[in-house]
């Protein structure tokens, strides 16, 4: 319905006004309600990397790949640089991270994330 495509709207510019700390979770389905929020998930709109944090699918793709570069140009790169690289915070670039270590994209050893073989 109408009020409902309006809420999506809305939720959509606040990830695109953030795109690397967009809103939490909880704070979608407050919005825009549990099942709406798996719909997007499900539609592809929206990418979750755990339990409190999604992206636009368009975002975290152009993360994974700014992440994925600098592991090729410098062999390595801990939690701190992905930070500063994305310009976001700890809780975001910990969730990415450990999404792309189940994905099997990178692996950590000690403090530091490489890409896996």
């Amino acid at each position: 319905d109408g009020a409902r495509q309006a809420k999506v709207q809305e939720l959509m510019r606040k990830f695109a006004a953030n795109p690397f700390g967009p809103p939490s979770v909880k704070e979608c389905q407050a919005e825009v309600g549990e099942e709406v929020v798996v719909a997007l998930i499900e539609m592809g709109d929206l990418t979750a990397v755990s339990q409190e944090v999604v992206f636009r699918t368009a975002d975290y793709e152009a993360m994974a790949a700014k992440v994925k570069s600098a592991l090729e140009e410098k062999g390595q790169v801990t939690l701190a640089e992905v930070r500063d690289l994305l310009g976001t915070t700890r809780k975001y670039a910990q969730a990415l991270l450990e999404h792309l270590d189940a994905l099997g994209v990178t692996e950590r050893e000690g403090e530091a994330r490489r890409l896996k073989k």
